[in-house]
This record gives C-alpha cells, structure tokens and sequence, in this order.
C-alpha cells in the first residue's frame, strides 16, 4: 500500500501582485495559505524532487516549487495607483515619514506615466500573459499547470517552477500528446480531467485492473410533461410546457466494488486515479456471481464479457464499472479506439502500482440528535424558501430551534456541552469548558456572558440564513444496484417493470423505516427539485450490498429523479432526506404540481486547442462562472421570493405564471453554471441574469432575510410574505435570557502574589497578544476565501502560540496576567490572552483560579 504524503502548504498570490513584483518592483509577500493536499499527485511531485521545508513554529511542509495564482484583481494603472494613495495620504494622521515615502513614490510614477508598466491591465488580459509568458520569482521561471482539483470551478490555477512541467503535465496526461493541433479535442474536459489525481485523499487502495469488469453504460429513455428550458423566439432562455424527452444514465459515476475491499462501517469510497472518477459502493459481488452462475457451468470457468468483448473470469471481477466513470475513454481516438485506450489506461495504472486512491466515504450528520436519539440536519434557505410554508408552519419547523437556543441561554450546562461539541483550535470554547469545571462561577462572569451572548447571536443568525435542524440527514446516491449487478451478466431488461426493483419514487435507505420522506438536494433552486419518496426495504439489496444509514438506493428508470434534483449523478452526490410530519405535507403540495425543469440549452461547438492561450480563454471564461453561480442562485430566490409574496397576498398562479417561467430559466442556469468546469454553452449568461433581474413582478427593495444573504451593507428590505421572511421574523422573537447575578472576574482568583511577577514577560506576552488580535481582525476583514482565511488565522494563532510556549512563566506572573485580565475591558482580547495562556501553560493556568464545582 501507498503511504500518502503529508499535505504541502505553498503561497497562493494575486496575479496583480505577481505582475506588480515584476514590472514595477513591489515586494511580494509570500503567504502559505495554498495547498497541495495529500494526493496521489504530491506523492509523484515528490518521487521526481519536490522540495518541501518545514515551518518551525507549527511544523506545517513549506514549498516554493508550486505557487497558486488567483485572479481576482486587474492591475490598477498608474493614474489609479495614485489616486488610491492620495487618498490614503488624506487618512493619514501624524505619519510623516510614510506620507513622504508615498508622495515620493506618487512623484515617481508621475515621471514614468508614459511607460507601458504604468498601463492597466484587465484580469482577462493578466491571466493571458501569465499562462503565456509564465512569470520570474527569486530568479526561478514559472510556467501554467493546471487547476487545482479544489480550485477548479474558482479560476485559479497553478504555477510549477519551469523543470517540473515536462514530466508532471506528461505524467497527469498518461503519457498522451495531446499538444497536436492537427487533433481535435474537448479541452475544457481534458483540463478538467487532468486533476483528477490532484484530489486530497484519506486513503488509498491497491485495485488490479485485471479485476475490473468494465460494461456499457445503460440509460432510461420516456417522455414526461416537463417544462422545457431552451433559447426562444427573442433570443433568450425560455420555459416551455411540453412533453419531452426524458434520458437518464443509470449508473452514471458508480462502480460496484467487492466488500474485503471496505474499512468496517464504510458503504462508498470516491475514488480517483488518472482520469477516472467514481463512487465505488460496498457490493458482494462474489456472492451474486457464484448465486447467478448458469447450473451447467463451472464457477471457477464461468466468463463474462466486457463491453469490448473481451473475456474475464466471474470469480476474478472485483470491481464492476462503466465509461461513465473512466473519463480516459472520452480522448480514445487518440488510441485508435475505445479498447485500446482502456487496455492503455490499464497499462498506466499498473505501471503506477494499482493505487487508487480515496478521496471520502459516506458522512454522519456532525448536527447532533433530538432527545428522542433521532439523527438531526440542517436544510439551507434555498430549500426552506422553495415550499408553500406559512407563519404557522414556520411555528412547528422551528419548535426545536427555539427550545434549543432557550436551553442554551438558560442551562450553563446544556452550553457548556454546546462548547465541547464545536470547539476547534481556532476558537476559545475548551478553555472556557475547562475553566466551567474549574469554578463554575466562570458564568456568571462579565467577560463569559458577553462570550456566552455572542456565541448565541451567532447561532440564531445561522437559524435566520435557513439553518433549521429536523429529523434526517446526508445520503449517498446509488442508482439501482440490482439492476447493475444484472446488467453484469448481461440479464439486464428496463422495459420488463417486474425486473426492476425499486420502481418510479421508491428509495432504500436504512437510516428510516418503511415511510415516505422529501428529498432535497443541493444546488436546490425551486419547487421542480423538491422530491417526495417512499422508503421500501428490500431483501435483494440486503443481500447483495452492505449498506450504512448514509446510503439511499435510488431508483432512475423511467422515472426523472437527475432532472428533479438538478442533473445528479452517482459519483457520490448527495440527497438529503428528512422525515417531518409538516415537511411532508408540504412536499405533497408542490410534488407533481410544479413540472420538471429539462435543460435543451445548446452547448459550445466551439473547438480549441490544447495551448496556454485557449487554457487562458477556458479559464477566464470558467472564473466568471463563479460569479454567475452567486448571481443566479440570488435572483433565483428573488424570484422566489416575490412568487410567494405575491401568491400569499391573493394574486393567481396565472397572474403570475411569466415570473414561475423566471424560475424554471434559473433552475436550468444554475446547473449549467456548474458545468462550466468541463462544458460550455452557447448562451450569454450574465444577459440572461440581466435579464431576469428586470422582471417587472421583482421589487427594488428586498426581503428581510436578504441582509444575510447580501454582501451589501445598502440594500433597502421590506417584508415579504415569503417563507424565509416568515422564518426570519418568527427567529426575531425570541425570549431573553433569564437574569442571573454578576460575579467579577477577579473573585474567580485563587490568592496569589503579584509583586513577585516577571515583569518583562508581562510585557512581552502581552505585546505578543496584542499584535496577534491584530493580525486577526486585519484577516478576518480580509478577502480571503474561507479556507485561506482558516489556514492563515491557524498560522498566527500557533506562530504567537510558539513562542509564549518558550516563555517559561511562573506562577506569579501567570496570577499578575490574569489580574490585569480581570482590569481589562476589552473583551475580545481579553479572551485572546486567557486562551493563549491556557493553550500554552494549561496546568498553571488552571491552579490560578479557585475551585468551586456546584452539586445538584
């Protein structure tokens, strides 16, 4: 077995800055918060010379030989330039010396305004020069390599020092030219494609591929009235209420893998390798081959046949699989055919030693239980906003929400278990927990209620952005294994409904009885994805597959279960599932009421070339999608919104049917937005939001609940007789905490002398805290995404961290630090300081304070 790499930190940078570094000599500032993730790519980088260092003060790996660069920002021409730092010389007050330094340096660029440095550069045109020219950092070239496989849909992209590039981008691309220009090929999928063996893994397992049995895919074809999504008359999108054609692919990103292959408790593992991508399910394939082997036949003679009619031994078929799942055989021309590229892709996988690896398996809900032990999940506003709900309904949805957050204002023990369950290195929950079980007078503290009504605010405005708890959770789609397993031994019949075992809406999943439940899945836009089922057991997937409470067994022939919940497939998607007496009324009302959305939207003829320019025009194009994504879902609830608003104040849905069509065009939108990874398509996307947003039904002002949902700060909100507003102002009316007495934090001290204090340490922890809670604020105000923004508050957090550990403070400056904590007033570094002194000297921090446990 493989052992994986650890993870590799490596800077991510603007383009801007890079561009900036080299033209006009700025400094650049090199931060760690990019990452190669334990993959089965780092694990070649390193085989060929990847060279990582190690940070000493949190001991994370370090590499300069990959830089992620983002493109976020264009390059402000000299005249911008100037005019930014006029205005900041404005702001300045009594900083002689650095409103000198940027007057000089405004002079400078006034002097060299008519050099072609000084000239703006868009980020579409930054982008194309980087991924041409590459760039030169400390004398190093860099050159474009690919896309992260988490960067993938954010226009991002990595750069790898210039002697790397051959044998990794031919290693990524199994050794296939495809650089020819004389050849035709899906570029967009191909870049796609290639970083596959970029995803961060768990695990990794060995798969020989002369055990794979590799079948057709097989798809369900029927017609249904839908409401069909293509280009109308006036040149932009358009519903239209037809019947239509309905395909759907049956095992699309599945394979069936042998069950001594799974860890204990684990029913799916995504896997990845070159070029191939799917959601292997816990299957006990031996038993159904030997069960299903003709009586005339010797199991251990038994053959099967391949879809390339070649011959495999039943009892050698570990894993059964499709083209779906090998995106290789999409570039087969460049093998000759669709065997030779499989038997190629076999070659290469061998030759890598048969290393799959694993980037996840199925999850429990980490959203806790009710008091009955029932699994709980949170839906999301889309959802909540997507059903016929009403004031009252709101009332029973948030019965346990509202219980919940008066537990935690009124029961310091019920919060104290809410800081275990959600504390993380980042927060100072644990210190808090353990000074609870030190002196639980800790609550009644000034500094622990601001922190306790803090932590609470917090969490009722995750109600109000549609975070509501029910009964349910997370499961992994599988799509009709019995059938696959058939389809293996070539008795597959979708036209005979007595062979199909799960039939139209019926799902099996463990985590529920025999009952019907609503189905949501994210991306979730309108009432067409809302999906009702009925669980059914079933004794033939009992019996052949070995499946935990987070796996649904679906069922897709003849039936539009991909096109309801937003063109899913298997490889590993999810489908949240929630019993809910109320929930399912509601499911009822809009299930078969509201069509389902079919995309006929034309996709791209257009052809490119596998080169750094057409990569530049991929990407730019691919980067802008992420900006549709967040433009479509919000008009898409706009639109929601006001449907509702205008249904619950009496109007008729043909009053208002032009604005349900809105609503059809964006559910098809968002799902295109998505694809754009590996797809593109022949429409303007931003007109076509542009478009909808001026809709004459839609309001300037907005909903209430869109002050959560804007980033912002001057929308103008009114009432909406909407879901979410209901949801919003039902969360508005919460009681206040019951009053409890104050006790200062200083009574909370255990005697202690402070005159015998380091003094010195004093200062400098304090300075070391102080700079630290800066450096904080500054990052979370920062625009980051979240994820840098987590690895850079982890950095300064355990940088500061390292060296108080260092310090070797005795009990009396520890007592003095904490006087001087209960003398300050400013609460949030305050909390800063007790979490550092507790992180680093926990043992002498906790002897500081008095013990005083209540009994009950």
């Amino acid at each position: 077995m493989t052992e994986l790499h650890k993870p590799v930190y490596i800077p991510s940078i603007e383009g801007s800055d890079i561009y900036n570094h080299m033209f006009r000599g700025r400094e650049l500032d090199l931060k760690y918060i990019g990452m190669i993730p334990s993959s089965l790519e780092l694990n070649k980088l390193i085989s060929i010379g990847f060279k990582t260092t190690t940070k000493k003060t949190n001991g994370k790996l370090l590499s300069n030989d990959i830089i992620n660069v983002k493109f976020r920002q264009k390059v402000d021409s000299g005249k911008q330039v100037i005019k930014k730092l006029e205005n900041k010389i404005e702001k300045l007050e009594d900083k002689h010396e650095y409103c000198e330094k940027l007057t000089n340096f405004i002079e400078l660029i006034r002097s060299e305004s008519d050099l072609q440095k000084w000239d703006g550069v868009s980020q579409s045109e930054l982008r194309n020069k980087l991924y041409t020219d590459g760039f030169v950092l400390n004398g190093v070239k860099y050159v474009v390599y690919k896309r992260s496989s988490a960067k993938s849909r954010v226009g991002q992209c990595l750069f790898i020092k210039e002697r790397f590039y051959e044998p990794m981008i031919k290693w990524s691309r199994m050794g296939i030219e495809f650089r020819d220009h004389n050849i035709d090929i899906d570029f967009p999928s191909l870049l796609a494609y290639e970083s596959l063996v970029g995803s961060s893994l768990e695990d990794t397992i060995q798969i020989d591929p002369n055990n794979i049995l590799i079948i057709d895919d097989v798809n369900s074809t029927f017609k249904r009235t839908s409401n069909v999504v293509r280009t109308g008359s006036d040149g932009y999108l358009d519903s239209f209420l037809e019947e239509s054609l309905i395909t759907n692919s049956l095992f699309d990103g599945e394979s069936l893998l042998e069950s001594n292959y799974f860890p204990e408790e684990k029913s799916m593992m995504l896997l990845r390798n070159h070029m191939f991508k799917s959601a292997a399910f816990n299957c006990n394939i031996q038993k159904f081959l030997r069960q299903h082997c003709p009586p005339e036949v010797n199991y251990d003679e038994w053959e099967l046949t391949n879809m390339y009619s070649e011959k495999i031994l039943a009892k050698d078929v570990h894993l059964i699989t499709t083209p779906s799942s090998l995106k290789a055989l999409k570039f087969s021309h460049l093998k000759g055919s669709e065997k030779n590229m499989w038997n190629y892709w076999k070659k290469i996988v061998t030759k890598d030693n048969c290393i799959f690896g694993v980037c996840k398996s199925e999850k429990k809900s980490k959203r806790g239980y009710d008091d009955a032990g029932r699994v709980l999940q949170q839906t999301s506003y889309q959802m909540i906003n997507s059903l016929p709900i009403s004031k009252n309904d709101i009332k029973n949805f948030t019965s346990f929400e509202k219980e919940y957050i008066s537990r935690l204002k009124n029961e310091d023990s019920f919060f104290i278990s809410y800081l275990e369950q959600t504390k993380n290195d980042m927060n100072t929950n644990e210190m808090f927990v353990d000074l609870y079980y030190t002196n639980q007078d800790i609550v009644k503290t000034k500094l622990f209620k601001n922190f306790r009504k803090k932590t609470i605010s917090s969490y009722v405005t995750h109600v109000k952005n549609g975070k509501v708890r029910l009964n349910g959770d997370y499961c992994v789609m599988l799509g009709n294994p019995i059938e696959f397993l058939y389809h293996a031994i070539g008795k597959l019949n979708t036209e005979d409904p007595q062979a199909i075992n799960l039939k139209d809406n019926e799902v099996y999943t463990t985590l529920f009885e025999e009952t019907e439940l609503s189905g949501f899945r994210n991306p979730h836009t309108s009432p067409n994805n809302v999906l009702l089922v009925k669980n059914k057991k079933s004794q033939y997937i009992d019996n052949y597959l070995n499946l935990t409470d987070n796996i649904v067994c679906v069922n897709a022939i003849k039936f539009p279960l991909q096109d309801i919940l937003s063109g899913s497939d298997y490889d590993s998607d999810t489908v949240l599932l929630i019993k809910d007496k109320h929930l399912l009324k509601l499911t009822k009302r809009v299930f078969g009421k509201y069509n389902v959305c079919i995309n006929q939207v034309s996709s791209s003829k257009r052809k490119y070339k596998v080169s750094n320019q057409d990569m530049a025009i991929i990407d730019n194009e691919l980067s802008n999608s992420q900006k549709y994504i967040g433009r479509t879902v919000n008009i898409g609830q706009l639109c929601m919104s006001r449907y509702w608003d205008m249904l619950n104040k009496g109007l008729s849905e043909e009053e208002i049917s032009g604005l349900i069509k809105k609503i059809d065009v964006v559910t098809v939108l968002s799902g295109i937005c998505i694809d754009l990874a590996k797809k593109m398509f022949d429409i303007d996307i931003n007109k076509e939001i542009d478009r909808i947003s001026k809709t004459k039904e839609l309001l300037k002002k907005k909903p209430l609940f869109w002050k959560y949902v804007s980033q912002s700060n001057e929308i103008v909100t009114t009432m909406y007789e909407c879901p979410m507003d209901f949801l919003f102002k039902e969360m508005t009316m919460l009681n206040y905490a019951d009053p409890i007495e104050e006790v200062p934090f200083y009574d909370l001290l255990a005697p202690g002398e402070t005159k015998k204090s380091n003094r010195r340490q004093e200062i400098k922890i304090l300075s070391y805290v102080e700079t630290m809670v800066t450096k904080l604020n500054n990052t979370f105000s920062s625009n980051l995404s979240e994820e840098e923004r987590d690895r850079k508050i982890d950095d300064i957090i355990k940088y500061y961290r390292f060296y108080i550990d260092k310090i070797q403070i005795n009990e009396f400056t520890m007592h003095s630090l904490l006087v001087k904590i209960s003398k300050n007033k400013k609460d949030k570094i305050a909390s800063r300081l007790l979490n550092t002194l507790y992180s680093s000297h926990k043992d002498l921090f906790l002897r500081c304070f008095r013990l005083k446990l209540h009994t009950f």
